[in-house]
Formats: structure tokens, C-alpha cells, sequence
């Protein structure tokens, strides 16, 4: 099976990632692409209702949980160490064609930076690595491409050029 390529969409709290994500994958489905989306946190979150049975199988010790109607598929797992997003859209999104991973500024990976209205530093001036295009509606000069937020089928092209 062929590996699916990656984009990686970085940027701060509120600068437009997941909206550029949605607007990115109806792109591509539209396109007849297959994409799969994985969204990086920093923070801990369960998909689990206590007391449901997904969620009881977990509390009695269960390493994966999965819950299907045979139309959809949750599973929860616990990782091991080291175990990244980018592990993770190689591993259960090989299916796909394209796999968008929100949020993670770690690695090597290619990575979009979208800069919204933060007054906070860009990341790709803050040591966040390999930062190849910014989406952005400011004037921005940072000796990289520069499209605006808005503008899916220029980036789109040129995330196709460097993937």
C-alpha cells in the first residue's frame, strides 16, 4: 500500500488552522482525494462518556477500545512512548491518499504556518523547524511563500508541489 503524503498545519491559538483544514479537505474531496485528517494537542482529552461501555472497557484495563455501528469507528488506545502524530497518520490513516495533522510543531516533517491576529511571535521565528509556507492576511516578509487564509486552491498547489 502506498504511504499517504503528509501536511502538516502549524500556528498559534485562533489564527485560522482548523478552518484552513476544513476548507483544505473539501479541496481535495472535491477533487476525488482521499484525506484523513489528525489533530495534534498539548493537553490531555477523552472521547469517552464514563459509564458507556467503551469507556468502562478502558476503566477495566483495555489497551484499545473501539466502538463501530458499522458505518463509523472510534477507537481510543493508549500510545507508547515516542509515539507521534505523524507515527500515527502513517499507521492508521494508510488508506488515505492525503493526511492533514493539525497542530504539531515537533519533527521534521514539512510544515504550513497559518499566522492569524496573535501578537504572539510566528512560529517560524520562535525555533519551530522546516516552516516552508505561511497562510496569512498580513504583509508578511519572511523569505518564504506567502498566501492568503482564504486562497485553497493557491495553497493547495503549492503544498502539491513540495509533498
Amino acid at each position: 500500500m502506498k504511504k499517504p503524503r503528509i501536511i502538516n498545519i502549524v500556528g498559534r491559538s485562533g489564527s485560522g488552522k482548523t478552518t484552513l483544514v476544513e476548507k483544505l479537505i473539501a479541496h481535495y474531496r472535491d477533487l476525488g482525494i482521499r484525506v484523513s485528517a489528525v489533530k495534534s494537542m498539548r493537553h490531555d482529552f477523552d472521547i469517552d462518556y464514563p459509564g458507556k461501555d467503551s469507556s468502562r472497557y478502558r476503566e477495566a484495563g483495555a489497551f484499545t477500545s473501539a466502538i463501530t455501528n458499522g458505518k463509523k469507528c472510534a477507537v481510543v488506545m493508549d500510545l507508547e512512548p515516542g509515539v507521534t502524530p505523524l507515527d500515527i497518520a502513517m499507521d492508521q490513516c494508510a488508506g488515505s491518499d492525503i493526511v492533514i495533522i493539525e497542530g504539531y510543531r515537533e519533527g521534521d516533517s514539512l510544515k504550513l504556518e497559518v499566522i492569524g491576529d496573535s501578537t504572539e511571535e510566528p512560529l517560524y521565528r520562535s525555533g519551530v523547524t522546516n516552516i516552508v509556507i505561511i497562510a496569512s492576511d498580513g504583509n508578511i516578509d519572511a523569505g518564504l511563500p506567502v498566501y492568503r487564509r482564504n486562497d485553497v486552491a493557491g495553497i493547495a498547489a503549492a503544498l502539491d508541489r513540495i509533498m
